[in-house]
């Protein structure tokens, strides 16, 4: 049976060092030079201090490795990700045939994909997570360079141990879950609890529950399902949570989701929905330029919504957003590294 080849293996590592030498190395420098002509008095002389820095070669070289790195990842011809699951289709099938037939999974091939989804392929994701067998090896493949300076998946079991400091769930709703990335720590965190993600992907579904079959967690299910309009009844779940699903909605999508989410809740519930936020004027126009050159259309819009008013809109209350570190230290004024402003978005049901 045919398997990746060391040569594709080793242009991914390659690919994984060039993000590391992106985040720790060149966007050190472009911060610094930002830094020297913005002194933090007043909004024009950020203004200025962008304006400046956006025609250095500096930051030239900055958008042209964010932009093609992630390209040549997914679509190099040779050693790409999408190259190389294409050239071992027995080897794709082997990694997710647990899933046939499997109790943890509920796929409804007729689910109506909204027309959104199609739009643009998101994160240069080759048809976008629903155009091939193996869309859900190859997102797992790419996640593990998203993120620098953590180890794999850091994020998503933290986000899980900040979930326990809010209180004992016991049947908990992961929108937008994947592959299973945020959905496994969080059932493996709540082991009294009945988990439960969905996605629009049957792809990415088959390789979660291809996950659970090899784990021994018996607390969680995963469903092909539209955030949008799950159809679970009301009062279904005391948390309903996301990681980084928000910022590819549009704003009347997200204000949607906001809306079933409060309607799924049980009275006294939870939403903790995880995503991103700039707070300065330099981390907005760096997020502006990301979104861009990395497929993320939505996401300009979503960093300008009024996510508090948002919130109370879809009748939440004890709303709070608040940054959330990645890893240690990850969120000291200090941090030198590229990192994206990752934040939680919480909020309850009224009792």
């Amino acid at each position: 049976m045919s398997t990746p080849t060391r040569s594709a293996t080793a242009f991914q590592e390659f690919i994984g060092t060039l993000r590391q030498q992106w985040a720790n190395q060149l966007y050190p420098a472009l911060r610094q030079r930002y830094a020297d002509i913005d002194d933090g008095s007043n909004p024009a002389r950020a203004d200025e201090a962008i304006a400046k820095v956006s025609g250095t070669t500096l930051y030239h070289w900055f958008e042209f490795i964010e932009r093609h790195y992630q390209r040549m990842k997914y679509s190099d011809p040779r050693w790409g990700l999408a190259a190389t699951f294409e050239a071992c289709p027995e080897w794709v099938r082997a990694q997710i045939a647990a899933a046939g037939g499997s109790r943890f999974l509920e796929l409804d091939p007729a689910l109506p994909i909204p027309d959104y989804y199609f739009e643009i392929d998101i994160h240069q994701h080759p048809g976008n997570l629903l155009g091939a067998p193996y869309d859900g090896l190859m997102y797992q493949a790419s996640a593990t360079s998203i993120h620098p300076n953590t180890r794999r998946f850091e994020a998503h079991e933290r986000f899980a141990d900040l979930i326990a400091t809010r209180g004992s769930f016991r049947s908990v709703l992961n929108m937008g879950c994947g592959f299973g990335k945020c959905t496994f720590p969080i059932a493996e965190r709540f082991p009294q609890a009945e988990v439960v993600g969905i996605d629009l992907s049957g792809p990415c579904l088959q390789l979660a529950a291809a996950t659970v079959e090899a784990r021994d967690l018996t607390n969680i299910r995963f469903a092909q399902r539209d955030a949008l309009r799950s159809g679970y009844a009301d009062s279904s779940f005391d948390l309903v949570t996301s990681t980084q699903l928000l910022h590819e909605v549009p704003v009347e999508g997200i204000e949607q989701i906001l809306r079933e989410s409060f309607r799924m809740l049980a009275p006294g519930g939870q939403v903790m929905h995880l995503d991103f936020r700039p707070r300065s004027r330099w981390m907005e126009f760096l997020i502006d330029g990301h979104s861009v050159r990395n497929n993320e259309g939505f996401m300009p819009a979503f960093n300008r919504m009024d996510m508090h008013e948002a919130m109370a809109a879809a009748g939440f209350v004890d709303i709070r957003i608040e940054a959330f570190a990645e890893t240690e230290g990850a969120t000291a004024p200090d941090w030198p590294y590229w990192r994206f402003p990752w934040t939680l978005f919480s909020a309850r049901k009224p009792a």
